[in-house]
């Protein structure tokens, strides 16, 4: 007999076992395993996710002695689409393999407890600003065919989370990917670049709550940033003011990427 198909649009009811252990008053620890009331403990957290020197353009990792508020060198000759960045790891282990199974393993239950760590990374920003220039908080979207397969879309969970946790407003499906293209692992800047090009859109029916707001997009990494500058330039042309990127991970540059946490 044929799999009932999932509903569009719905998180998965189970989430598997671990994401049923996560809705219980206590959790195992997803690192040290010490059953706790928290997804990543907080005697992980320091450990796990530190303050890091990052980029304002591009939140890639900094050496310490980088001047700081300054760009890195390649922000400076070429700089992104978007106004600033905020990352809140950098995207190797424990947070590589969380993210892998929020995204792969219907663990949708780890949205909130991620989205409460991007919240708590973007929140000194937020705070700086005046209540007429609080962002609008919007989400990198899916392909209807990945959208489906998956069954919800894990930038979309992160961004209500983070909009919650701060008081923003959110719209967080004012952005669709007009067309499916395969997965982008593996390619280039240029070659990202390419594959994306106008396949996103703003939702006609949603468009006059973005227009002359300064929107926050939310992702759950970012690599090369291709996907964030189209989607930047997507939102603009649709008449938003400025763009901030918040992505939960950063994929660390090469020669500088930190060593894992044992």
């Amino acid at each position: 007999m044929p799999a009932l198909p999932r509903p569009r649009h719905q998180p998965p009811a189970t989430g598997g076992f671990w994401s049923w252990l996560t809705g219980l008053p206590g959790a195992p620890c997803r690192t040290c395993g010490r059953w706790q009331g928290q997804v990543i403990c907080q005697d992980c957290l320091p450990l796990l996710a530190p303050h890091r020197p990052r980029c304002s353009r591009c939140a890639i990792t900094l050496p310490a002695a980088h001047p700081a508020g300054e760009p890195c060198l390649l922000c400076e000759d070429y700089p992104p689409a978007f106004d600033r960045a905020v990352a809140a790891v950098d995207y190797v282990a424990p947070w590589n393999g969380l993210i892998g199974r929020l995204k792969f393993h219907e663990e949708a239950a780890l949205a909130a407890a991620l989205g409460s760590l991007l919240a708590e990374r973007v929140a000194p920003t937020v705070r700086r600003l005046r209540p007429t220039e609080r962002p609008l908080v919007v989400a990198a979207p899916l392909s209807t065919s990945r959208l489906c397969e998956r069954g919800y879309n894990q930038a979309a969970l992160l961004a209500q989370h983070v909009a919650r946790a701060l008081r923003l407003s959110c719209v967080p499906h004012a952005l669709q990917k007009t067309r499916h293209t395969d997965r982008l692992m593996g390619l280039s800047a240029d070659e990202r670049r390419a594959a994306i090009r106008g396949a996103y859109a703003v939702r006609a029916d949603l468009a006059p709550k973005l227009e002359g707001r300064h929107v926050a997009l939310v992702d759950d990494v970012m690599t090369t940033g291709a996907t964030l500058d189209e989607l930047t330039r997507t939102l603009e042309a649709a008449g938003v003011r400025s763009v901030s990127a918040w992505v939960l991970a950063r994929t660390p540059a090469p020669d500088r990427a930190p060593e894992r946490t044992r």
